[in-house]
């Protein structure tokens, strides 16, 4: 073998975070609605600016998206957010369940309502974790 096989050539990569919001760790049930119809799905994270989803189906990059969110609290709320798929991979966590792809949606516009509820969830949840 030479240095100039296949075998020994090393290739550099470098990954860029683009994420400009703290995440949280929640799990939330949401609607989603692409121009192929509704589907539902749910959070694995989520921030002010962006979400990464669990779904039940692939969705293209490029996608747009109208992503409902059922937020439990009291009195229970809804907040609603569009954009557009940036990041879509097969959940190897999950293959063959319910959720066997993940895709990270980034926000149309920033949802401060987004942090305000994350926050609250993260004090009343031990489950719900900053990232």
């Amino acid at each position: 073998m030479t240095d100039s096989s296949p075998e020994c050539r090393i290739a550099s990569v470098t990954f860029v975070e683009q994420r400009q919001s703290e995440r949280s760790h929640v799990w939330l049930a949401i609607r989603l609605s692409t121009g192929g119809g509704d589907a539902f799905a749910v959070t694995y994270d989520v921030s002010d600016r962006g979400v990464l989803i669990l779904a039940p189906r692939t969705l293209s990059i490029g996608t747009q998206v109208t992503l409902t969110l059922e937020v439990p609290s009291s009195p229970p709320r809804t907040l609603v957010a569009t954009g557009r798929v940036v990041h879509e991979e097969p959940n190897t966590a999950d293959p063959e369940g319910l959720w066997p792809f993940r895709a990270g949606v980034a926000l149309d516009e920033v949802m401060g309502e987004f942090r305000t509820v994350i926050e609250g969830l993260v004090r009343a949840n031990p489950f719900a974790s900053p990232r």
